[in-house]
């Protein structure tokens, strides 16, 4: 009987949405509602376990909060993009206004949510941003 091959530890850590968020409760709560939806969900807690994270390179949409505790999710949301332009970037925030989504756009987030959300909030949102990668990646194929 032969063994049956490991996957390789870059097959582990494919996922469909990092959250990065500075609070656990709404990390693991994105977590649970996107999981009962299919979607492999990564987590951080802030920018240097984000970037560090195996599973960045292989996420498609990251969804990262405004306010890391002591730490920028500006700054984060520039990186991501800076290192891979094409990753859709959501940011979320519990301090919506008009300033915080004009500075998040001008970071490179292609969205905002405002926190508290629900569940239809959050997987319209996503749903929406995940389609829309779809189809580009369709686009570039053809």
């Amino acid at each position: 009987m032969q063994k049956r091959a490991e996957p390789s530890s870059a097959e582990n850590v494919r996922c469909d949405v990092m959250v990065v968020d500075d609070e656990q409760v709404v990390r693991a709560g994105v977590r649970d509602v996107l999981g009962v939806y299919g979607l492999r969900v990564a987590t951080a807690k802030d920018s240097v376990s984000a970037l560090a994270h195996p599973a960045l390179d292989r996420c498609r949409l990251v969804l990262c909060d405004l306010v890391l505790g002591d730490d920028s999710g500006l700054e984060l949301i520039g990186r991501l993009k800076q290192r891979r332009p094409q990753m859709l970037v959501i940011s979320i925030t519990g301090y919506a206004t008009r300033e915080q989504k004009a500075l998040a756009r001008s970071a490179g987030a292609d969205g905002f949510l405002a926190k508290p959300f629900d569940e239809s909030e959050l997987i319209g949102v996503v749903r929406a941003a995940l389609e829309s990668t779809e189809r580009a990646e369709e686009e570039e194929r053809s």
